[in-house]
């Protein structure tokens, strides 16, 4: 077995199979390392947003997730009797810039195996049953040891880069000695997840249910499932929220024991931590390693999807295109206040639910914490990282998702197209692009795609209409983040110039 690799990827859950999915595209020579053989076979994350399935179009399995999900209809927080108090989102018809509905709801065993399968059908080697013992990092590359579960042998190998995508209790975290910041949300919650055996008459919309006997969010996973989470008080016996009696008494209200069967039940401490580092030498954390959340607002794997987007295409450009290793820097300084984000504000919603719950009034809970529910949702744009002047600003767009182009029928979305953006930098503009030879060669080193975008996608599309209204010409980056634009201040040739002087 060859024992050099440009990337090791150590832990194949989402984040991780997906990490090697589009480095193995960027046609780089990748190990995947886990220490499972199999696929966890109970359901975990059960959420994948418009960015995730736009993130999945590039590693080709977006299908995946369609065949195997099913649309959210709606979310909102409700009292005791189930009454909405504040927050109420419909989300049927609704098409966002990712050219997505907001949220489906999948079944994370049946997309986990078709991912693996797909995987295993790359260049990629596959190690399962393997473990992560050792991590020597040197100035130009990383050596590693790894342990052979099966065959109780210890095997060497180097890589360029490794990253670490091995969940909460990482061992590349703390092999690399990189502490966590809790951001104090501690509570102790039961997860139930159950199979429905007849026709289901349970709402499509999530609920926040604040009942001041007891918390509880519930879930409409892709069917024939359903998911409850219920906050277990102070003071009560965490093993008796394990047994079957204790779940069904708590999902009477619901439905009658023969309606269903548990598939999944399992006592968590919901809490917020962040990595004080998200990368140190050549490694890198990404998903929970580096970031663990509540699960209010869907969004770990989400976040561990954006992760994994973000620094596989830089690893790509400094291996393939020898470009400066200091691009590495801006995957910390672009996705930690990111990810910090969506981890103050999962928290929040739990905030937010216990204010309602004790409140008298809800009209009454304070605003500074009603801004902490579904209006969290609206991601912030990314700052500090590689956008033109090495800071995003709002007058180029620089640092927010370029829309994805789509084609409409009858208001509904036929084609999906980022395609014709590609996978590395796009030049994109309403009319021809004319510039220099230099700046032609160089963008072309890149493998950037020069669009010029036809008025079908722009004719009933809102966001790419607005957008592009102003004849600008767009530098996008391989994520679909905007690099920046052409200004009244900012000619084409000095956008070229500041991204060759940061790569």
């Amino acid at each position: 077995m060859n024992q050099d690799f440009d990337v090791a990827v150590i832990g194949l859950g989402p984040t991780g199979s997906l990490t090697a999915l589009l480095l193995e595209s960027y046609g780089l020579k990748v190990i995947a390392i886990d220490r499972d053989q199999d696929i966890y076979s109970l359901p975990r994350a059960v959420t994948i947003s418009d960015q995730g399935l736009r993130i999945a179009q590039t590693a080709s399995i977006e299908d995946i997730y369609l065949s195997n999900s099913t649309e959210l209809g709606g979310a909102g927080f409700v009292d005791k009797d189930l009454e909405i108090i504040g927050g109420a989102l419909d989300l049927k018809g609704v098409v966002t810039s990712n050219g997505w509905m907001p949220s489906r709801m999948f079944h994370q065993p049946l997309t986990d195996k078709a991912i693996r399968e797909k995987l295993q059908k790359t260049t990629a080697t596959i190690l399962l049953e393997h473990e992560l013992i050792d991590i020597e990092d040197e100035t130009t590359h990383v050596n590693f040891s790894i342990r052979d579960l099966k065959n109780k042998l210890d095997l060497q190998f180097t890589s360029r880069y490794l990253i670490g995508s091995d969940g909460g209790s990482s061992s590349v975290r703390k092999l690399l000695e990189i502490s966590q910041e809790d951001l104090n949300y501690n509570r102790d919650w039961v997860v139930v997840d159950i199979e429905l055996k007849g026709e289901n008459r349970l709402d499509d919309k999530a609920l926040q249910i604040c009942d001041p006997k007891r918390l509880c969010t519930y879930i409409p996973s892709h069917l024939p499932y359903r998911r409850w989470e219920f906050i277990i008080n102070e003071g009560e016996d965490k093993k008796e929220f394990l047994m079957d009696k204790k779940i069904k008494s708590l999902i009477s209200r619901w439905l009658n024991p023969d309606e269903y069967k548990i598939i999944r039940k399992a006592v968590y401490q919901f809490h917020s931590v962040i990595a004080e580092k998200f990368s140190k030498g050549n490694c890198v954390l990404i998903g929970d390693a580096a970031h663990q959340n509540p699960p209010f607002m869907g969004e770990g794997m989400m976040s561990g999807y954006r992760d994994s987007m973000n620094i596989s295409w830089k690893i790509a450009l400094i291996i393939k295109n020898n470009f400066n290793s200091q691009l590495l820097t801006t995957y910390e300084k672009e996705r930690k206040p990111h990810a910090q984000f969506v981890v103050e504000n999962s928290a929040g919603i739990g905030e937010l639910m216990e204010a309602y719950a004790e409140a008298e009034d809800p009209n009454h809970v304070p605003a500074d914490l009603v801004a902490k529910g579904y209006g969290s949702f609206v991601l912030p744009n990314l700052d500090k990282g590689l956008f033109y002047g090495g800071k995003a600003n709002t007058s180029m767009g620089a640092g927010q998702l370029f829309p994805q182009p789509v084609i409409y029928k009858n208001d509904e979305v036929i084609m999906r197209e980022d395609k014709i953006l590609g996978n590395g930098f796009a030049l994109i503009s309403k009319n021809e692009i004319l510039m220099n030879k230099q700046d032609k060669k160089f963008l072309e080193g890149l493998g950037c795609n020069f669009v010029v975008l036809e008025d079908r996608f722009t004719e009933n599309s809102h966001w790419l209409k607005k957008i592009m209204e102003l004849d600008k010409v767009y530098l996008i980056r391989p994520d679909k983040y905007i690099y920046g634009c052409t200004t009244n201040k900012v000619s084409l040739e000095e956008l070229i110039e500041d991204l060759r002087l940061r790569i």
